[in-house]
């Protein structure tokens, strides 16, 4: 048995979100915020309703929560650079396993470097299901046309490697592109011995 798939999250470690900064402007309105950003994971409700609602919530327009907190997420070239040494490595399928509604992504992300960077991607407001939950990191293995055994998820929410290893994947928590390549090197070392 070997890895055979190697998978990413997006917010955190491809795209570094403004969400963060959206949290610390308004601490106490956290847990209202968070709620609202789930039902876009969702895909329940769109980009647009969510601007609205957390408007209503920190009583700013649409607009302003939209520049001033979606439009400033920066991409992490270096996590994006390493993505493509591994896909040019041609040693492992790359997935895309993100929580994020509809609309989102292209942004940042745009579809077609996403179809030059991964050989699946799974976008939980595609499937409404968040991680977690085990059945979505199933998702991301089939459609890579692997086990889940056989992938390891990069991520930067424990919840969430915590969750691909329940699901059968390995898991990499992800601080830092260097630490996570790190951990990745030794991880595929130990796997593979």
């Amino acid at each position: 048995m070997a890895i055979k798939a190697i998978v990413f999250d997006c917010f955190g470690v491809l795209v570094m979100s403004g969400r963060t900064a959206l949290y610390h402007d308004f601490p106490a309105l956290k847990d209202q915020i968070h709620d609202n950003e789930r039902q876009s994971d969702y895909g329940i409700i769109s980009r647009p309703q969510l601007n609205e609602a957390i408007g209503q919530l920190v009583h700013l327009s649409p607009q302003v929560i939209e520049e001033r907190y979606w439009a400033t997420s920066v991409r992490n070239e270096s996590a994006i650079a390493w993505v493509k040494e591994l896909k040019q490595s041609g040693e492992y399928k790359i997935g895309l396993l993100s929580n994020i509604g509809r609309d989102w992504l292209e942004d940042v992300l745009p579809a077609e470097e996403r179809r030059g960077l991964f050989d699946a991607e799974v976008l939980s407001g595609d499937v409404n299901m968040v991680k977690p939950s085990l059945e979505i990191f199933e998702i991301a293995a089939q459609r890579l046309g692997v086990e889940p055994f056989e992938c390891v998820m990069i991520d930067d929410l424990l919840a969430n490697v915590d969750g691909a290893e329940q699901s059968g994947m390995g898991g990499i928590f992800f601080g830092t592109t260097t630490q996570a390549r790190t951990d990745l090197e030794l991880y595929l070392k130990s796997y593979n011995a």
